[in-house]
């Protein structure tokens, strides 16, 4: 379990991310490197790719207007690894890559899946597996993040990543899975700023809001839960549809086909379809589903996201080069606790990190 500490402005937060896990960020770095252009290409190939990649869109100064505090964390993470600024701020684009390659074979095709329900005694639960390109194996971090005007927050990470999924020491946890048929906006806000931006508020009913008053790069469905309950929203150029209202769902679980959301792209769709997603994502919700009580403990949570049948839990296979990246399972009750899997969770260790107060 490597945990991160990252305190202060984003600047010296980046910093320390990028210093303490150098070596991770780097050889992360060379492996997106390899998975984006093929074995053999050249610095100047990723360069090009990379600047094509910027140029096209507006992404990067969607962040420094909407939250420019993290766009100060990006600049740390590239300077404190000693890796190139435009590099490091294109792999924290990673959903927006997925829908910038999608028709240019090979393409990603990820998935993740998401549960909340109230837990046995008191409280909630929201816990999540997040599946991602098997390249990034290996590069799995936890960063304990403190800025300087915010909660405290721990994050499931990949090394040189600003964050993938967590939660908030003011008691609430968000947890997001990719809608990659959804239409997407190349001027919008990519998905790991609104995440951060959304867990740097003060409750879940700002988070809530956060999410639905800034523009959407990409397709994505996030949840974000208390002890009180749990709201569901599918993310997109259009804005966000409902998928859970706070005060109506006893449970909610979501995988990666909208169950709200109207704003479908058809050639996306097409070829997510062609390729089985759609199906394996209908099949991951409906055994989610079926296993859910309406309360559970943390340990029945953990078996739920441990499924290899499904699966839930995912092994890399040549049709489908990704797999589970790690593990959350967020207890959100008067205090509010965090336990980590970095890896499979079937067969990997779970740890509890701690809050520094």
């Amino acid at each position: 379990m490597i945990v991160i500490d990252c305190r202060g402005t984003g600047r010296e937060r980046g910093r320390a991310h990028g210093e303490s896990a150098r070596d991770l960020v780097q050889a992360a770095l060379a492996r997106w490197h390899e998975a984006t252009l093929g074995e053999g290409a050249g610095a100047a190939a990723l360069k090009g790719y990379v600047a094509g990649f910027l140029a096209g869109t507006a992404l990067i100064q969607r962040i420094e207007s909407e939250v420019p505090d993290l766009m100060e964390e990006i600049r740390g993470i590239a300077e404190g690894a000693d890796v190139p600024f435009d590099i490091i701020a294109a792999y924290n684009l990673m959903d927006e890559q997925w829908w910038y390659d999608l028709e240019n074979p090979p393409h990603v095709e990820p998935g993740c899946s998401v549960l909340s329900t109230a837990q046995r005694n008191e409280g909630r639960l929201l816990a999540q597996n997040m599946d991602l390109p098997s390249f990034m194996d290996g590069s799995q971090v936890v960063l304990r993040i403190r800025p300087a005007d915010a909660p405290e927050a721990l994050v499931l990470s990949s090394a040189g990543l600003i964050g993938l999924t967590g939660v908030s020491h003011a008691g609430f946890g968000i947890c997001v899975n990719t809608l990659l048929m959804l239409n997407h906006n190349k001027a919008g806000l990519p998905v790991a700023a609104v995440f951060r931006g959304a867990l740097a508020q003060a409750s879940a009913e700002e988070a809530v809001r956060f999410v639905r008053s800034v523009p959407h790069a990409s397709g994505q469905h996030y949840a974000v839960a208390d002890k009180d309950g749990v709201t569901g929203l599918e993310c997109s150029a259009r804005g966000s549809a409902v998928s859970a209202a706070r005060g109506a769902a006893a449970a909610l679980a979501h995988t990666n086909h909208p169950l709200t959301s109207t704003d479908i792209a058809p050639a996306s769709l097409a070829i997510l379809e062609a390729h089985g997603r759609v199906a394996e994502s209908r099949r991951r919700l409906g055994f989610v589903d079926g296993r859910m009580a309406p309360a559970m403990s943390v340990e029945e949570a953990k078996h739920i996201l441990s499924d290899r049948t499904t699966p839930i839990c995912i092994l890399p296979m040549q049709e489908r080069p990704g797999s589970t990246f790690g593990s959350v399972v967020f207890s959100l009750s008067e205090t509010t606790k965090a336990q980590f899997c970095l890896g499979a969770p079937d067969t990997g260790a779970w740890h509890e990190v701690h809050w520094t107060a």
